[in-house]
């Protein structure tokens, strides 16, 4: 008899499975159009400050932030880079521009010269990197805990490139996603996932076997 699942078939399948599993969680990213500037923003219109795409991951113990801009960063000196965390209780502060969908409770910042800031906790265990245009953020859990009974996975965020040369909201260039927030992916719902396919074909070897 010839069975339609060989040992070699269901260890291949096996082994695609467990890499899967092992892979790091699938971002969540948004895509922004090139040269929308909002029309409140009154700095320079410099391509670092206009966001091509902004994912989000979280690891189960760290955010990884990254945004990806239109121009090299390091390269625009009043450049800085705001993420804005909402963790169940964020509010919005740019209803007066027209962007009141997006809501924070808590920000990490990024200046173009790679200096971390922002209102979060353990500030010095937060790493960071630039590379042209493009920088990640690394948030640890501890640094973002979660409030009003939230958990990581519900967590939103929202990235505004800001010129800090001017004030206020006026400062801001752009806004990712334009007026709403980003959610961050289950961590290990890919991992899960694979783990039930996994155990379906071993059942389906199982069963070929002994019929």
């Amino acid at each position: 008899m010839v069975f339609p699942f060989s040992n070699r078939s269901i260890f291949a399948s096996a082994a695609i499975l467990l890499f899967a599993v092992s892979s790091p969680a699938l971002a969540d990213t948004i895509t922004d159009p090139i040269n929308d500037f909002i029309p409140t923003f009154t700095g320079t219109h410099d391509p670092s400050l206009d966001v091509v795409s902004f994912s989000a991951t979280f690891d189960g113990a760290t955010f990884h932030l990254t945004g990806v801009e239109n121009g090299p960063i390091a390269g625009f000196a009043t450049g800085l880079f705001v993420i804005g965390f909402n963790r169940g209780v964020g509010a919005s502060s740019f209803a007066s521009i027209g962007h009141g969908g997006v809501t924070f409770d808590s920000v990490v910042t990024l200046s173009s010269a790679g200096v971390l800031g922002g209102n979060i906790l353990n500030l010095a265990s937060v790493t960071d990197t630039i590379i042209g245009n493009t920088f990640t953020i690394n948030v640890p859990l501890a640094s973002v805990p979660p409030l009003a009974g939230a958990s990581p996975s519900s967590y939103l965020v929202n990235l505004w490139p800001r010129d800090i040369s001017q004030a206020g909201n006026a400062a801001i260039a752009d806004f990712a996603p334009d007026n709403s927030d980003l959610s961050v992916p289950e961590p290990f719902s890919v991992a899960l996932f694979a783990a039930g396919l996994l155990g379906l074909t071993f059942m389906r070897g199982r069963k070929v076997k002994t019929a």
